[in-house]
């Protein structure tokens, strides 16, 4: 039975590494190549989360598949200001929004979460902007700036103590 477990948690793991990182993975390239093509602006937004930027016990898969998408949006974008193309590529990293979210990955936030609507429009103003990291919400930009004055291990043991009260 514990075996039958695992296999769960290892199916859904799967599951979301297939989401979060082969399908944005294999869709972004793609789109790259062919929008190099073109001599006009072009963009892509892709969406990773705050969770991003830090460790996630207890949510470990999600926290490393957002990370994932973070470094490959990044990296990319960098390529094609190097390539000088017209191609603009940017990465969301919301903190908590109000979404389905919660109730598909089965937790609550800690702290208020940010209408979905504030968070469309902000993205899509700061991609057409062309930058690079859009973080919506002065919360989310001070967690992320703070995150680089403490400890990988003291981030855990914060990051723990959120996931283990939702």
């Amino acid at each position: 039975q514990k075996l039958d477990s695992m296999q769960q948690v290892i199916d859904k793991d799967l599951e979301l590494i297939n989401t979060n990182i082969k399908a944005v993975h294999i869709l972004t390239k793609y789109l790259v190549r062919d929008m190099e093509k073109r001599d006009t602006d072009t963009y892509i937004l892709n969406v990773a989360s705050s969770a991003a930027f830090q460790p996630g016990p207890l949510m470990s898969t999600y926290y490393a598949t957002k990370s994932y998408v973070y470094q490959l949006t990044e990296a990319l974008y960098y390529e094609e200001k190097k390539k000088k193309t017209k191609v603009h590529v940017s990465v969301l990293c919301p903190g908590p929004t109000e979404t389905n979210f919660n109730n598909v990955a089965g937790v609550k936030f800690s702290v208020k979460p940010l209408k979905s609507a504030y968070v469309a429009r902000y993205a899509i103003d700061k991609m057409i902007q062309k930058k690079m990291l859009i973080i919506p919400g002065f919360k989310m930009k001070c967690a992320k700036f703070f995150s680089r004055f403490v400890s990988d291990k003291f981030l855990l043991r914060v990051i723990y103590r959120i996931q283990k009260r939702k």
